[in-house]
């Protein structure tokens, strides 16, 4: 999914940088012909805006304590982007909770781009992070790919992940169903 995305964001004219520091030769190879460039963590917190964290669920907190150590910039949104659920979402979102950055709960419903076929990242943040839904939603919009933004009144961290453990639910009990007649 991330590479897939990587070159999305790549061919509507964003630079996207990434760190291979320590990964396979399949992921780095992904990662050159999606058009994303390798860079140290210090580059990529010091240049990039936005970071969309996609990535295995397994190494989303991980991730995150590894981004705060390198940076406190502001501004800077980081969008975690992973298919976890509500309670590792929030715990993670309390890791940014003294820092300038802005934390953003993310999802992608959907497979990845491919052709004519999109996903739509979905963004929900609490009230006082409107700024940095509005920053993911013009930059992954723009790319072409779909957003949708859960805000409002009640609207908080965490609104994301649950609609995407709902849609999983919803589609891996609709395809039992398929497979069952």
């Amino acid at each position: 999914m991330g590479a897939s995305v990587g070159r999305k964001l790549v061919d509507a004219g964003n630079v996207v940088l990434t760190s291979l520091e320590g990964r396979s030769e399949a992921t780095r190879k992904r990662a050159q012909e999606a058009g994303m460039v390798d860079a140290s963590w210090i580059e990529i917190v010091e240049t990039a805006d936005i970071l969309l964290s996609i990535i295995p669920p397994k190494d989303a907190d991980s991730f995150a304590e590894k981004l705060l150590l390198r940076s406190n910039k502001e501004p800077l949104v980081f969008a975690d982007c992973n298919a976890v659920n509500v309670v590792p979402t929030k715990k993670i979102a309390a890791l940014f909770s003294n820092t300038p950055i802005a934390f953003l709960d993310g999802c992608i419903i959907g497979g990845p781009p491919s052709g004519t076929s999109v996903p739509t990242f979905y963004g929900s943040a609490d009230p006082e992070q409107e700024k940095g839904l509005e920053l993911f939603k013009d930059v992954i919009g723009k790319s072409g790919i779909k957003v949708g933004i859960l805000s409002g009144e009640g609207a908080w961290i965490g609104d994301a992940s649950a609609l995407e453990m709902s849609y999983a639910v919803s589609s891996i009990g609709r395809d039992g169903c398929v497979l069952a007649q």
